[in-house]
Parts: C-alpha cells; structure tokens; sequence
C-alpha cells in the first residue's frame, strides 16, 4: 500500500481542519475569513511537507493541528503589529478636490481582511511620513484632516490668506513626496 500525499490528505481532513480553525481562530475571524486561514494553513503545510513522513492519519491530523496553531499564532502577531499605531487614514488626492478637506480625505470604506490590511500598512507609510514632515507642516496637514480651510489656517498661524494658501499647498506636496518615497 503506498503511502498518501499531502494534497491527498489535506483534502481527507479539511473538514477536520476547517473545524478546527473555526474553533482556534477566535478573534482572528474579526479580521480573516475561516476559508483564508484555512487556505493558510493548506500553503503552510505544504512549504513544512518536505520533512513530512506519514505515519498514520492521528498523528498526520496531529501535525496538522500543531502546524494550524502555528500559522494562527502567527496570524494573530501579524495583527497585533498593525493594531499598535491607531490613528486616522489619510488618502492624497489632488489640490482643489470636491471634499471638504482639499488634498486630503478618509480611506474609503470598503471592508475585509484584504482592504483591511492594505488600510493599515498604508496607515503606517503615512504616519511615517508625517513623523518626516518639519512640525509647521505636520500641524497644517493634521489641521486639513480635521477640516480646516485656509482661511482657517490664516486665522490659526496669523497669516495673510494668500500666505495660507501657499502655506496648505507646500505641506501637502511636501507631505505628498513623502508618502510616495516611503510606499515605493
């Protein structure tokens, strides 16, 4: 009797490990779907299949599940890490745009796992480039997020409209150049 292969066995457990994922992931599904931990798990399994030998469907659902709690614990690192610097999104768009805040407006609200952790690295480039921005700056592109308009900027630096103006538009290039050197 030859001996059964990975893809063979993965498909005779998935059941058992669709089950199990389910019952291990917890808080995990908040941000991932059963099917994309499961999907996980499966790629994990096989890149850890070169040393696999088969002795036996216990202990094959055995290593299935020390590998399963692996790759969730991993899962749960992974966004752990993104978690730690909450803060607002910023998307760039163009000067003069229709939002209320001209070169600046929340990430749209589009949800799941994948958006969602495309939102948070993208989060994390733009707070590093804000953390890059001289002070002037990072206050006045903060300062366009919350709403204000550059008669508003006037008003908060003492500054003549025009001033604002140029002001607004340079921290926003200046914030723009360094969000698109950081995500390169």
């Amino acid at each position: 009797m030859t001996e059964p292969n990975l893809a063979s066995l993965l498909e005779l457990f998935d059941a058992e490990l669709r089950t199990f994922v389910r019952y291990r992931a917890g808080r995990l599904l908040r941000y991932e779907t059963a099917d994309d931990l499961v999907s996980g798990v499966h790629i994990r399994v096989l890149e850890r299949g070169a040393g696999f030998d088969y002795r036996g469907d216990d202990a094959f659902v055995g290593w299935l599940r020390t590998v399963a709690k692996s790759y969730l614990a991993d899962r749960v690192g992974y966004w752990t890490a993104l978690r730690r610097k909450p803060t607002a999104l910023l998307r760039l768009t163009g000067i003069g745009s229709d939002t209320g805040a001209p070169g600046i407006e929340p990430v749209a609200d589009a949800t799941g796992p994948i958006t969602f952790a495309q939102r948070r690295e993208r989060l994390d480039v733009a707070v590093r480039a804000l953390d890059l921005l001289l002070p002037r700056d990072r206050r006045i592109v903060l300062l366009l997020r919350e709403g204000y308009t550059a008669t508003d900027l006037a008003n908060q630096f003492e500054l003549s409209q025009a001033a604002a103006e140029k002001a607004r538009t340079r921290a926003l290039d200046r914030f723009r150049r360094a969000y698109e050197l950081l995500n390169e």
